[in-house]
């Protein structure tokens, strides 16, 4: 067997795994410079999820990884081993003339507190579509409730909701999921449409639900 000597540290294959013509342990020191000491991750302020490449996300080992593949490249696989606010220990590999080197790293966690979309909507009074539901006092309420609890489940928030003597006016953030909801029950409002800006050059509306219970 032809035993190889390291040509930086003159350590022996038959000591140390060879990745090409160096050592494992030359190789993974130089890996480990390409991989930045410190990452920033985004955090909402308001509802504690960080940013990720697909949008905020609840935080958790999986969304970090998201988060912090992002900043260190696609040449290196990551997985989050430990983590906490201040750093995560994290485990990397990559090829390396067709064999695998792996090592791990701790990369400091700078943590800037921003605000995602969804909240400030919440927090701007930002909605869509408004319902206005008309009828009965209790039956009014029944769809009232029904009617928060579809946007609610499905992500989406109400940014107003003001009770009058006939019924209700609901303010919601998102006009398509008011739309499922009626198309859910098989209700048929009067719907109404208000330009309310322009967004990236296209009109942009509002929609309003107009409901009368019979009974």
């Amino acid at each position: 067997m032809v035993i190889k000597h390291c040509p930086t540290c003159d350590r022996t294959s038959d000591k140390v795994r060879f990745i090409g013509e160096f050592c494992e342990v030359c190789v993974t020191g130089r890996l480990k410079k390409e991989v930045p000491d410190k990452a920033t991750i985004e955090r909402c302020k308001s509802c504690e999820r960080i940013r990720t490449p697909k949008g905020y996300a609840a935080p958790d080992r999986n969304t970090l990884k998201e988060a912090l593949q992002q900043q260190i490249g696609k040449r290196f696989s990551i997985t989050v081993v430990r983590y906490d606010w201040k750093g995560a220990d994290v485990r990397l590999s990559c090829d390396v003339e067709g064999n695998k080197a792996e090592f791990e790293k701790r990369i400091g966690l700078d943590v800037k507190r921003t605000m995602c979309i969804d909240c400030y909507r919440r927090t701007s009074g930002y909605y869509e579509a408004i319902f206005q539901l008309r009828g009965h006092r209790d039956a009014a309420e029944r769809m009232m409730k029904k009617f928060v609890n579809f946007i609610e489940t499905r992500g989406s928030f109400i940014s107003r909701l003001d009770e009058l003597d006939g019924g209700y006016d609901i303010y919601t953030s998102d006009k398509k999921v008011a739309s499922a909801f009626f198309d859910y029950y098989g209700l048929k409002p009067k719907r109404s449409y208000t330009l309310y800006g322009l967004q990236r050059g296209r009109k942009v509306y509002r929609n309003t639900y107009m409901l009368r219970l019979t009974s």
